[in-house]
């Protein structure tokens, strides 16, 4: 059984940060994509941190949420990168995950997407998921699609463990960065 821990900072807003601890968590299912470098992809197998990835997944259903998201996700990024947690082993990915669009109209959106993520991400470090159900998708990782901001610490072969839900404060910032170091001197 999956034990949650909540953490609730404020920041001048009500509303917090979510954090999952699980070490026989679940797996993520298999999506073959590109990424916006427009190169062959198998998530999660071929994400490449020596040590560790972090994950940014949006997921939603709705279009407008889904920009919200995006957006999140690069502060968090940010942030993180602020703190130096991101780098050597440790390698930031950038996944929005969507369902439901015609074969006929996902190459539009990867465009329009990567436009969003160029010079703010390593493109061979981010794309689109398109899943056949979103719902699906997320509960065989063992996640929740709550239109919030989703952060996946991952294992160097994608076995989870701990996943951060919320927007990005300096103290939300301050623990995610602490569990990235706390699970990298749990390996040295």
């Amino acid at each position: 059984m999956k034990k949650w821990v909540l953490m609730i900072f404020f920041a001048g807003c009500a509303g917090g940060l979510v954090a999952q601890t699980d070490a026989a968590a679940d797996r993520f299912p298999r999506v073959e994509t590109k990424t916006f470098d427009k190169e062959k992809f198998i998530f999660p197998d071929e994400l490449r941190g020596t040590q560790l990835n972090v994950l940014f997944l949006a997921m939603t259903k709705d279009q407008d949420i889904g920009e919200y998201l995006q957006k999140a996700l690069i502060d968090w990024q940010v942030e993180l990168e602020q703190r130096g947690v991101l780098g050597d082993g440790v390698l930031a990915w950038h996944f929005p995950v969507l369902s439901g669009l015609p074969f006929f109209i996902k190459g539009i959106v990867k465009r329009a997407m990567a436009k969003e993520y160029a010079d703010k991400v390593p493109l061979d470090q981010a794309g689109v998921l398109f899943v056949d159900d979103l719902d699906k998708f997320a509960a065989a990782a063992g996640l929740i699609i709550d239109d919030r901001p989703t952060i996946v610490i991952t294992t160097a072969d994608a076995r989870q463990l701990q996943t951060f839900k919320g927007d990005v404060t300096p103290e939300g910032a301050d623990e995610v960065a602490n569990a990235i170091a706390g699970y990298l001197a749990d390996a040295n």
